[in-house]
């Protein structure tokens, strides 16, 4: 694939807290980037108003905007993110959510990246450090050596294949997409990255790592009620279930009970305690509410 083009799929449901910063990150590659499709999923807060105005804001200022503004009245995730990238005209699909803020660069190493690969890899994901956490330098530490290792396995014609999309900073081809958007499900109660990946594999299409594709995402999530956060992490055992993916669905519920749980029991005081205003932890800020 010789130099691809790049669509960046947005879903936003009420993200006038997010928007602005996510979109500001991606007008700042646009010339890596065809177009931003944001897909308002009946937000009823000024997601769109705010939308509109940073991409008025960068036409005035660069003479283009590649901002466009569609509506998926279903509501739901799945429906936002089928009807942006069904809409989306580039070479290379990408959907990010509307609080991640991709990193300087992010847009060039996707489109590298397949037009390095596109052949072998039709699908992948970049990697993710949250912004609004403590810990994250060992996190971007570890990262960083997955990275350095993609690039010397993808230079000595060796397997990068990940184990799943992530739905935060992921990618694939048009067609790519055009293969399996007749086998992915539009329920609300599953993951629909794992659905993605699920679909991907099922047809043939192998998914990567995209080294250096590197984006910011909120970890508001780990900051919710244990109900909220049990309820969350349940959809990846049902979204085996659903393909009947048997050994994959005891696997994840393993995981579950073993591993997601505990960390979530762990780290939630001192997240809960981060203030990421002032990078310090403070305990007034674990009874602020989580979108504070």
């Amino acid at each position: 694939m010789t130099h691809p083009t790049l669509s960046v799929v947005v879903p936003t449901f009420n993200e006038s807290a997010v928007i602005e910063a996510c979109l500001d990150a991606l007008l700042a590659q646009s010339d890596d980037i065809h177009e931003i499709v944001v897909v308002d999923n009946n937000s009823h807060d000024d997601t769109v108003a705010k939308v509109k105005s940073r991409a008025a804001a960068h036409a005035d200022a660069t003479g283009r905007d590649p901002v466009v503004v569609l509506h998926e009245s279903r509501q739901g995730l799945p429906y936002a993110r089928d009807t942006g990238l069904n809409a989306a005209t580039a070479d290379i699909l990408a959907r990010i959510d509307a609080d991640a803020r991709v990193e300087p660069g992010w847009a060039s190493a996707t489109r590298e990246f397949f037009a390095r690969h596109g052949e072998t890899y039709a699908a992948g994901s970049g990697t993710c450090t949250a912004y609004d956490l403590p810990f994250q330098d060992k996190f971007r530490s570890a990262q960083d050596a997955l990275c350095r290792t993609v690039h010397e396995k993808l230079a000595a014609g060796d397997d990068v294949d990940a184990p799943r999309l992530f739905g935060s900073n992921m990618a694939m081809t048009r067609e790519a997409w055009h293969r399996i958007r007749p086998h992915t499900s539009t329920r609300t109660d599953i993951f629909e990255d794992v659905d993605l990946t699920i679909c991907a594999t099922d047809a043939g299409i192998r998914c990567a790592v995209i080294p250096d594709a590197r984006a910011l995402i909120s970890g508001r999530r780990f900051k919710s009620g244990p109900v909220s956060y049990l309820r969350y992490s349940w959809c990846d055992q049902r979204t085996f279930a659903m393909h009947g993916r048997t050994a994959e669905r005891r696997r994840a519920i393993v995981t579950l009970l073993t591993a997601t749980i505990p960390f979530y029991l762990a780290m939630w005081v001192p997240f809960r305690l981060w203030n990421p205003r002032t990078s310090r932890f403070e305990v007034l800020h674990l009874f602020r509410s989580n979108d504070e």
